[in-house]
């Protein structure tokens, strides 16, 4: 059945409403970190190349290649977005840093193991916040806005009233880690945008057959997503499956074209990707951790990859500092989706199989992979791919629950996620005592005040009051059909 244009038009409504809704949230509550993927996309605007030397002291996660320049010892995907992202604003950029060197510098604070301080003794701190405000509110917010607004837009193709897709897409978005993570640039989140997008473009709610065009985009975000991280064949190995899987029952020729699109939309990143290897370290297929000194964690293995370890494991769901189910608890309810089925929404057999396949291989990559326990430094982050489908599985067993109780623990991950996020802690007892003692200023807020800007209750009052109005403003206002109903009545 092809849908009517005031169904395409109350999906575009929905879908744009919820996008708004995480891009401003996320936005308001961007963290002023400075990571390492941040200077690759520094030096390619500062120098237009990747190398990145000029800051070869301020990281440990930069490394000097054998070949000559300075390398980070992750992929390049989050910093080439990033990159393209400020690009168009590199002139405003080079005079913000101009302007920012030639101000007092005010007296360090004590080093708490960011980069700010660095910052702040170069001068440059207030360029470096304007650099991490806008990788988030360029990169990190639209991308994971649009893929919680295209999870409303599937729901919603798949029958579910505009309303109803409207929540569970922001039960998603903003009720889980994916809200804490957002904060500022990171490649572990972006690969799960890709990931998760991949999977809504291959699904039908219909199971029509699948074109080769959408097989092809879906591969270029699975391929984009190994561009970001290495954790990104998971997304490649099973979006490839599931493209499979929805190809069967046509000709064999018909499958194999469809297998086809989707690894040459898969190609050009894994061909960028070898380029970019073999330039700055003389091998196309050998990582970056291959080249740089061993750390403690990372000696055990290849380069910190190793057989997956049940202790690791256990961390990565359960770990306080970095769990999984730490950060989300109401996400264990997932595991109960396969056997909850006289409800109004509910994942298909298969497509549940897919996301419980996704979320068992991301799961046996992280316990491999040693880097994971080094999450405590940034938090929750290594697991955060899977988190906005299980979250799907967990809304579907939450119907099956006494209302009362459902909209209890829906407040009740909401006000956790709002928390954690709000004073990216990993304690939310300990955030809601951080922000009463400092008047609920955000970090960004503290960041801009041990700037040298005066910063007083006004901001955060200023800040909620507005992305309030905001919200208002986008959930409030009529939609597009309800005005051109109004416009016509005016004219008849």
């Amino acid at each position: 059945m092809t849908p009517s244009a005031g169904g395409n038009e109350s999906r575009r409504v929905w879908s744009w409403r919820v996008f708004l809704t995480c891009w401003l949230v996320y936005t308001a509550f961007w963290t002023p970190y400075i990571v390492r993927e941040h200077f690759p996309a520094l030096a390619l605007l500062e120098r237009g190349s990747l190398d990145v030397t000029a800051y070869v002291d301020w990281s440990k996660d930069i490394f000097r290649s054998r070949r000559g320049g300075a390398f980070i010892n992750n992929l390049p995907g989050a910093s080439l977005t990033a990159a393209a992202a400020l690009l168009p604003l590199q002139p405003l950029l080079e005079r913000v840093d101009r302007w920012n060197r030639g101000l007092p510098r005010p007296p360090g604070g004590e080093d708490d193991g960011d980069l700010f301080w660095r910052t702040l003794a170069e001068g440059r701190a207030l360029y470096f916040l304007l650099v991490g405000f806008l990788t988030v509110a360029l990169v990190m917010a639209p991308a994971t806005a649009g893929a919680i607004a295209y999870l409303c837009a599937r729901l919603m193709d798949a029958g579910v009233s505009g309303a109803r897709a409207a929540q569970v897409a922001l039960l998603c978005g903003l009720a889980t880690p994916v809200f804490f993570r957002t904060g500022y640039l990171n490649h572990n989140l972006l690969v799960g945008d890709a990931g998760l997008v991949a999977l809504l473009l291959l699904w039908d709610p219909s199971d029509r057959p699948l074109s080769p065009g959408r097989a092809a985009v879906a591969g270029l975000l699975a391929g984009y997503s190994v561009l970001c991280d290495y954790s990104g064949v998971v997304v490649v190995a099973v979006a490839g499956f599931y493209a499979w899987l929805r190809s069967s029952g046509r000709s064999s020729g018909e499958r194999w074209r469809v297998m086809a699109a989707f690894s040459l939309g898969v190609a050009p990143a894994l061909i960028g990707l070898a380029a970019y290897q073999l330039w700055a370290f003389g091998s196309p297929y050998r990582p970056p951790q291959h080249y740089m000194t061993p750390t403690a964690p990372t000696k055990r293995g290849y380069r910190g990859l190793d057989w997956p370890s049940p202790a690791l494991l256990w961390a990565n769901f359960f770990d306080p500092r970095f769990g999984l189910f730490a950060y989300c608890p109401l996400l264990l309810l997932a595991f109960a989706a396969p056997f909850v089925r006289r409800v109004g929404i509910r994942v298909p057999r298969r497509e549940t199989g897919i996301i419980l396949t996704y979320f068992a291989l991301f799961v046996v990559f992280c316990a491999a992979n040693q880097y994971s326990w080094l999450q405590p430094s940034t938090g929750f982050r290594y697991l955060v791919p899977v988190v906005p489908l299980l979250a799907l599985l967990a809304v579907q067993v939450g119907q099956a629950l006494p209302g009362p109780l459902r909209w209890v623990l829906a407040a009740a991950a909401c006000a956790q996620s709002l928390l954690l996020a709000a004073a990216h802690s990993n304690d939310a007892w300990r955030a809601a005592g951080a922000l009463w003692r400092r008047g609920f200023k955000l970090p960004w807020m503290i960041r801009l005040g041990e700037s040298g800007v005066a910063v007083t209750w006004v901001w955060p009052l200023s800040t909620f009051l507005l992305l309030a109005a905001a919200l208002a403003l986008v959930w409030l206002a009529s939609g597009p059909r309800r005005c051109s109903r109004a416009r016509s009545a005016a004219r008849g």
